[in-house]
């Protein structure tokens, strides 16, 4: 009797292991599969390091107890910060998809002679001492705003004086990309009027376009959309010589109310380097 129990458990040990052996074959990773939204041969560059990576240190393993936290620490040492998981799939039985997504650097917050570069994602990607961007074009260069000291990684930040601002750069940029044309704002200088009369104390927005016209929006923490609305349906009207010189104005007239931008040859009221 002992010897017909010693049988069957012995034969169930052995069919339990038979079937360990050929889940962990079947169910072993043989394939990953990365998908990426990249606009930049950077961004491709390290989506195939997290593909080579993952490949060399996870492939041939088990596919059961494979951790998906693998996958974001892959992508977030090999991606510099530049990549971000959006999904992870275990595709049954052997196959591993992850999509990921590109961020890329819009502006370039001077600070000292030192640039903050500020990716889509409201985060610090860089500190450089240039505003050139991880892919070799300028980054939009932003001055005025003050802010604490920030390390890569941090979501960016501005001083309490300067968030009403911050949230209208941001709009701003925002509809730049919409009309693609983000690459067109050169430099964006924000500053204060401290004439202490309070009819001549405000803010603006100094934005100096590639092509050398500027756009001066005044107030741009109020109204702040049909500012810049105005601004660059009034940018967008421009000739390619008119777009060589002078600037956009655009206020809010006293009295009225009415946002009306209009046109000149001359300097602006306050200009970079004056």
């Amino acid at each position: 009797m002992r010897s017909k129990k010693f049988v069957v458990v012995y034969a169930l040990a052995i069919f339990l292991i038979v079937m360990l052996v050929t889940i962990n074959a079947v169910c072993s990773i043989s394939q990953f599969e990365i998908y990426c939204a990249t606009g930049s041969t950077f961004g491709a560059a390290r989506t195939e390091a997290v593909q080579s990576r993952l490949d060399e240190e996870y492939r041939g393993k088990s596919f059961l107890f494979f951790n998906e936290n693998s996958v974001y620490d892959a992508v977030s040492e090999e991606g510099g910060g530049y990549l971000e998981v959006i999904e992870v799939q275990k595709v049954f039985p052997n196959k591993i998809t992850v999509s990921v997504s590109e961020k890329y650097e819009t502006f370039a917050f001077e600070k000292d002679g030192r640039y903050y570069a500020v990716g889509d994602d409201g985060t610090v990607l860089a500190i450089r001492d240039s505003a050139i961007s991880n892919i070799g074009i300028n980054n939009t260069v932003v001055t005025g705003f003050t802010f604490p000291d920030q390390k890569v990684g941090d979501v960016f930040t501005v001083d309490a004086s300067c968030q009403g601002a911050y949230a209208a750069l941001q709009a701003l940029m925002d509809e730049l990309k919409e009309r693609d044309v983000q690459y067109n704002a050169e430099k964006i200088m924000y500053g204060t009027m401290g004439a202490s009369d309070p009819q001549f104390n405000y803010s603006y927005f100094y934005v100096t376009a590639v092509e050398n016209v500027g756009i001066w929006i005044e107030g741009p923490e109020t109204r702040t959309d049909e500012k810049i609305q105005a601004a660059l349906d009034y940018y967008e009207s421009l000739d390619d010589g008119q777009r060589t010189y002078g600037y956009i104005s655009v206020v809010e007239e006293t009295g009225s109310g009415q946002i009306k931008p209009s046109y000149s040859h001359n300097v602006p009221p306050i200009s970079d380097g004056e």
